[in-house]
């Protein structure tokens, strides 16, 4: 017993990271064959979340968010309370890759938005964001065509969109 009081602390700081983090998932194949682990962010909460306040140790560089639209138009980012820089790959209807903004500067905090970096706007009906130091990430190419897999909760909730 005193073994798992010992853990509790650390479960719940554990919880409260992946909470910040969208609950359903899916996972992405790359043109070259990589896995990509991605949390969706579908509601406009979670879009507006997105990887705010995750801590780097807390999100590896085989995860990605993918910001699920159901209607194309121009997507806006910045990157406030962010802890990692970002690569956004902007996707068509059908996940091919259509534009990417590499390396967008992370900005700790929300203090001065003036200063909290921006990314260009595109037009684009999903993105995914991965860190910057990913080898993935890095490998993705404008044109790659990428295959998305949802889990059967993330499924259930796009059909119904």
């Amino acid at each position: 017993m005193r073994k798992l009081l010992a853990f509790f602390p650390l479960l719940i700081i554990l919880s409260c990271n992946s909470a910040k983090l969208a609950h359903l998932k899916s996972k992405i194949t790359t043109a070259q064959g990589h896995s990509v682990m991605t949390y969706l962010a579908i509601t406009p909460s979670e879009q507006e979340q997105g990887l705010s306040g995750i801590k780097e140790n807390d999100f590896s560089e085989k995860e990605g968010m993918l910001f699920y639209y159901p209607q194309a138009g121009i997507k806006h980012f910045w990157m406030p309370d962010t802890y990692f820089n970002l690569d956004l790959i902007y996707l068509d209807l059908n996940f091919k890759v259509i534009d990417i903004v590499r390396n967008l500067a992370h900005h700790k905090g929300r203090a001065n938005s003036e200063l909290i970096p921006r990314a260009r706007g595109v037009w684009s009906n999903h993105v995914l964001e991965m860190k910057s130091s990913s080898k993935i990430a890095r490998e993705i190419q404008i044109g790659d065509q990428l295959k998305i897999e949802y889990s059967p909760e993330a499924k259930k909730v796009i059909e119904n969109l």
